[in-house]
């Protein structure tokens, strides 16, 4: 769906808020990343150029679109030199000859030079790194836009055990990742979590002693369709959701929070527990609504009430 004009910059606004107060650990996509890629779609940053503003109609996320035009421009940023922007004093008089052409001169050079200072979120990433060496233990990360407009990180943990490996340590600790990696989570970073674990020790030859897989998304709002089961008044307001799934050697048995999802019965290794919460920034009386809701269906969740100057509506 398309954003009205009038609606981009309350809506971005909304969002970031929404993100800011969730505050994501690292187990999520880094929040500097999040909040710099939605400032730079804002037209009050760089007017129309990454116009139009595409939200996905079951998620109320940002479109791939949308976010992957703000990308393509940070590459044409970084490949312009900063000393060939317009100055102020030439903005000005482009301005007064042709006030539409000056308004987009200067949205284009302001965007390009919030571009060049801020990372912004990938459309997909592998990294890694050792952790500890004696034994070998390595931390690898898989963040991506997903197809539903939600922004994912699977983040695994892992200890070596010497065999074939597409992860392989270097030097005094520099890990390389294989890009057969890659190709391995994109197939399997939906997958049951028992069935994940297993694969990954397979695939990398070694033990996996934690893997969190986190969502950012859903962000539900007037007009977005909600899932089945779930009340209206949760569509009423501004809800933004947070979501991870954990096993890890530090968590004993199975450890349920979340409302929309149903629980498993995993068939984990026995050294792995499984840890499933949803945290939910929220507006007026979507927080109290919230909390009923997931009270209901037997879960504690964290719903933070996002304020300011935040519109309740889009």
């Amino acid at each position: 769906m398309k954003l009205p004009s009038q609606r981009v910059a309350p809506y971005l606004r909304a969002l970031e808020a929404s993100l800011e107060a969730l505050a994501p650990n690292d187990d999520f996509v880094p929040l500097a990343e999040g909040v710099a890629h939605l400032r730079a779609l804002s037209p009050g940053l760089g007017g129309d150029q990454l116009a139009p503003a595409e939200v996905s109609g079951r998620t109320g996320m940002p479109g791939f679109a949308w976010l992957d035009r703000a990308r393509a421009e940070q590459v044409l940023a970084m490949r312009t030199d900063p000393r060939d922007e317009a100055s102020d004093a030439e903005l000005q008089r482009a301005a007064s000859l042709d006030p539409a052409l000056g308004q987009r001169l200067r949205g284009r050079r302001d965007l390009h030079r919030h571009l060049r200072q801020h990372e912004l979120l990938p459309a997909l990433r592998l990294q890694g790194a050792v952790r500890r060496l004696e034994p070998v233990d390595v931390a690898i990360w898989y963040d991506r836009m997903a197809p539903d407009g939600r922004w994912l990180r699977l983040r695994v943990e892992l200890r070596l055990d010497g065999g074939r490996s597409p992860l392989r340590v270097h030097g005094a600790g520099r890990l390389h990742v294989d890009d057969t990696l890659q190709h391995f989570f994109t197939r399997h970073f939906a997958d049951r979590i028992d069935a994940l674990v297993p694969q990954l020790e397979a695939a990398c030859s070694g033990e996996v002693r934690r893997v969190a897989r986190s969502w950012i998304g859903p962000f539900w709002f007037p007009g977005i369709a909600l899932p089945e089961g779930v009340p209206e008044a949760l569509g009423s307001g501004l809800l933004l959701h947070a979501s991870t799934e954990v096993a890890s050697v530090d968590i004993e048995g199975e450890v349920h929070h979340d409302p929309l999802v149903r629980p498993m019965e995993e068939r984990l290794p026995p050294h792995l527990g499984v840890f499933r919460e949803r945290r939910f920034a929220a507006t007026g009386r979507v927080v109290a609504s919230t909390r009923a809701w997931a009270a209901e269906r037997g879960c504690r969740n964290v719903v933070v009430s996002v304020g300011g100057g935040v519109r309740r509506r889009l």
